[in-house]
């Protein structure tokens, strides 16, 4: 049997974390300010899971209240959205 244990992110971690996967899903340009990734981060304590569901909740807010840049108080709406 096989066990890994993943320990949470650090801040800079959280942001090459969130900046390569809007890289992978073809962002070509910043979608989420140093603000808004350092409230990610705080707010998921670094866990991977965590980072994605704020992240997933604050680009559907950021969509609906048509921003061309994801920024803290998005970040804070989204993660109030999601319970944290």
């Amino acid at each position: 049997m096989m066990r890994y244990k993943v320990e949470p992110l650090t801040k800079d971690e959280v942001a090459r974390y969130i900046n390569h996967h809007m890289e992978l899903a073809g962002a070509n340009h910043t979608i989420f300010n140093e603000t808004a990734i350092q409230s990610i981060a705080s707010l998921s304590r670094g866990w991977p899971r965590l980072i994605n569901k704020i992240a997933t909740h604050s680009l559907l807010a950021g969509f609906q209240a048509r921003k061309e840049l994801i920024d803290e108080e998005v970040v804070r709406l989204a993660a109030v959205e999601v319970g944290i």
